[in-house]
């Protein structure tokens, strides 16, 4: 399939994250997370019914798509697009995890994977860091319970600070759930990459990148790994 040049090239921002974005050390206790008013903390006092609420303004960003059977075993998969992300100023991040919940909320009590493509986050878009530990929070067990991977497509440095900042409160069992996944190749061991309908900035994006390691490779003789490395790894070396 021929592939067209995408008009904007997306950034990963060299700032991981604004001010505001910043929490206190004292925010990084592992109490934090398991506190009964945490959701007061961070400026809110829960969820609403995610199923009395009118979802339209959220759901026309495209950024989550379901795919009823896209892995090798026909289970559902939930699809999750970064560039798709509205501009922080314009986007309703609370509404916006209702929604996520309502979406899980379909899938939740069947076995499920996770595919986020990370491509096109920048500074102008990315989720504030508490919003991303609130969701971890409300996104509970009964949501991890059946989740059997969770793979991060195109991963960046932003990512591996995100992980090193959730590590000490991910358990064991859902880190190995998780994979970072560097070419969309890789991927074919474990769903049918035609059935996800990817948008095509997204494999252009992954093109570029694949045409940007052969280059290395003729370069340097250096193979590329063939299985992605763990979120607990970088360049294949333990970082335990």
């Amino acid at each position: 399939m021929a592939s067209s040049s995408s008009n904007t090239d997306f950034v990963d921002p060299q700032n991981g994250y604004e001010e505001d974005d910043l929490m206190s050390p004292g925010d990084h206790d592992h109490q934090f997370l398991e506190r009964d008013d945490f959701e007061q903390e961070l400026g809110t006092s829960g969820l609403e019914d995610p199923f009395s609420e009118n979802f339209s303004d959220i759901a026309r960003h495209g950024i989550v798509d379901v795919i009823a059977d896209g892995d090798l075993v026909a289970r559902p998969i939930i699809l999750v697009y970064a560039h798709k992300l509205p501009s922080n100023k314009e986007f309703d991040h609370d509404k916006f995890l209702r929604y996520l919940q309502h979406t899980l909320d379909k899938v939740v009590d069947l076995d499920y994977s996770i595919v986020y493509c990370h491509y096109g986050l920048t500074s102008n878009n990315k989720p504030p860091l508490k919003w991303l530990i609130r969701a971890y929070q409300i996104l509970d067990r009964r949501y991890k319970k059946h989740l059997k991977a969770l793979f991060l497509v195109h991963p960046s440095t932003f990512i591996r600070v995100v992980w090193n900042i959730f590590k000490p409160f991910i358990s064991l069992k859902f880190e190995r759930k998780v994979h970072y996944v560097n070419y969309l190749h890789e991927l074919n061991a474990h769903i049918r990459i035609a059935q996800l309908n990817l948008p095509q900035v997204i494999i252009d994006h992954d093109m570029s990148l694949v045409s940007a390691s052969k280059t290395q490779y003729s370069i340097f003789g250096k193979v590329q790994p063939s299985e992605p490395p763990r979120p607990t790894q970088q360049f294949n070396v333990s970082l335990e």
